[in-house]
């Protein structure tokens, strides 16, 4: 990418959230944040992952996938689940179990329990998207952008 366009896409906020799956029995858990909503009837999320990411093959294995948007008080947890690769085997220290068995963060401002819909493949990443089968919503709270956290992922790594 040209050293000016990707300096323009560093401007472009998203929310931080932590993506969840099962891959073998455990969880896994990472940082995302090229999330969008893609359709109101049915409900439908889009996130958009790196090819290499380990996480896309758990996803396509147990058709399913959690988000958790985070809140801005959580930015110390994004070091905790950033990186290339989901970390596996989190306990219940940081997750607490939806209604229909998806991980989700305690205390997350919104979460999203997907079953995959499709994928798509673009470029270098893939989109997966996710029929949202439950949802839930803190009453008030603020949302921890790319903005507040003061990084953007732009594709790079």
């Amino acid at each position: 990418m040209d050293p000016k366009m990707a300096e323009a896409f560093r401007f472009v906020p998203y929310g931080i959230y932590v993506l969840t799956t099962l891959r073998e029995g455990k969880l896994r858990a990472m940082i995302v944040s090229w999330v969008s909503q893609v359709s109101y009837h049915p409900p439908l999320l889009m996130v958009a992952l790196r090819r290499t990411r380990d996480a896309l093959p758990a996803i396509r294995e147990s058709g399913a996938f959690a988000l958790s948007l985070l809140r801005i008080e959580q930015k110390p947890l994004v070091a905790l689940f950033k990186g290339p690769t989901s970390r596996p085997g989190f306990t219940d220290l940081f997750f607490e179990a939806g209604e229909r068995g998806a991980r989700f963060l305690k205390e997350a401002l919104a979460s999203w329990e997907c079953r995959l819909s499709s994928t798509m493949e673009t470029g270098d990443h893939i989109l997966c998207i996710g029929e949202v089968l439950t949802a839930s919503a803190a009453q008030e709270g603020k949302p921890l952008s790319t903005t507040d956290y003061g990084k953007s992922y732009i594709g790079q790594s």
